[in-house]
């Protein structure tokens, strides 16, 4: 599985349901494509830099993925036949994306807590004996 960085816009011309439908639908897909959304910031209606589709503005959604290299088509291709969306980019990482690389250290950080928790339970359990 590789991680993908994907930006995209959807209509400002959506209601807000029709466009939080819009976004659960790309990320039920990304899901059911065994991938995994990581992190997802919304950056809110923002004023496109030239007119797309009649549109001057639009919604603007990053997302950081993790998804097989082989279904990376078929997401390409999800975007483009649904009309709520005015433009995509999704760009493969080399690394972990930094939230990714958060959760691991905090993962490992809770590891080592516990294991130390434990220690010093069966360090004070033998004192007592």
């Amino acid at each position: 599985m590789n991680y993908y960085e994907m930006l995209y816009i959807a209509s400002s011309t959506l209601q807000e349901a029709e466009r939080e439908e819009l976004i659960k639908k790309l990320n039920d897909f990304i899901l059911q494509k065994n991938g995994e959304i990581i992190t997802e910031n919304r950056w809110g209606t923002r004023t496109l830099a030239y007119p797309i589709s009649k549109s001057t503005s639009g919604y603007y959604v990053l997302e950081y993925i993790k998804l097989p290299s082989e279904n990376l088509s078929d997401l390409r291709y999800f975007m483009q036949i649904n009309e709520g969306f005015l433009r995509s980019m999704i760009l493969r990482k080399n690394s972990v994306p930094v939230a990714e690389k958060k959760k691991e250290e905090a993962k490992k950080e809770e590891v080592r807590k516990t294991e130390t928790v434990e220690k010093e339970v069966s360090n004070n359990g033998d004192r007592s004996e």
